[in-house]
């Protein structure tokens, strides 16, 4: 029960400082992420500091802090950030050993990326995205899947602006990236344009399950509405959804899309 070590990090005063929900092993590394937006590595034996990495953009890294904690797969230290940041938030693929920014992957999709879903906002106007807990890793397909939460700001995607699309992506999805180059290889919007912050923002569980008479690999999560959404984890393919029956916000869910309708 004696303290073998302990590390105090620098906070400035002027940050404030907020909930950790997990750290991290790998190797011989402690992963911890910081209230400044920072994550650091610690020798797990002698509580050392190894390496200090701020992940947080350029100017924004107070507004863009570390809720939830890293996953770390291949070599990559994978870490989302929350806030209010222009522009949304982000999950940085760190590499392990030096803590040197290897990628990164905007939760807020993008003016002219191919999903770009936020009535024509310029990216400044759009923010959120948050990813309050850490992402779930699953070996055999190499995929690392994480939930960012809805927007902050919701009274410009209440009403779709013609030719454009409100969906607000990628909040409210599970997204699934590539370790190694943080490229999104598949999406699926549990709830799009969620004007109710009922976060989709939870734990992704990778688990087996029979399926039509076939074992299927699948990743499940749900809302703060419990309802359940199971896609298929190497395509993101809807597979089924089950309602807890604690809500009444969601009125329909297409079996063969899980596009659900909303109680106007």
């Amino acid at each position: 029960g004696d303290i073998l070590w302990q590390y105090d990090h620098a906070r400035p005063q002027d940050v404030a400082p907020t909930l950790q929900r997990a750290i991290a092993l790998y190797d011989d590394k402690l992963l911890v992420p910081t209230s400044d937006g920072h994550v650091i590595a610690l020798n797990v034996k002698n509580g050392k500091l190894l390496w200090d990495a701020v992940v947080g953009e350029s100017g924004t890294a107070r507004r863009q802090v570390r809720g939830g904690g890293p996953l770390v797969a291949n070599g990559k230290v994978m870490m989302g950030t929350t806030g209010r940041a222009p522009g949304g938030n982000v999950i940085v693929g760190l590499d392990a050993a030096t803590g040197r920014e290897v990628w990164r992957f905007n939760t807020i999709a993008q003016p002219g990326e191919l999903n770009d879903s936020w009535n024509g906002l310029p990216s400044e106007q759009r923010n959120g995205g948050s990813v309050w807990t850490p992402g779930s890793y699953d070996a055999a397909l190499d995929l690392a899947f994480f939930g960012p939460a809805p927007t902050y700001d919701t009274a410009p995607l209440l009403r779709p602006v013609p030719d454009e699309s409100n969906d607000a992506l990628y909040t409210n999805a599970t997204v699934a990236l590539d370790p190694e180059t943080g490229k999104l290889v598949w999406h699926f919007q549990h709830v799009p344009n969620d004007q109710w912050d009922l976060d989709w923002a939870f734990e992704r569980q990778v688990i087996m399950l029979p399926i039509n008479g076939a074992n299927r690999k699948v990743v499940v999560t749900m809302g703060k509405q419990v309802v359940l959404d199971a896609v298929d984890a190497a395509t993101g393919q809807y597979l089924f959804s089950h309602d807890s029956g604690l809500q009444n916000i969601i009125e329909t869910i297409d079996p063969k899309t899980g596009e659900k309708r909303i109680n106007p």
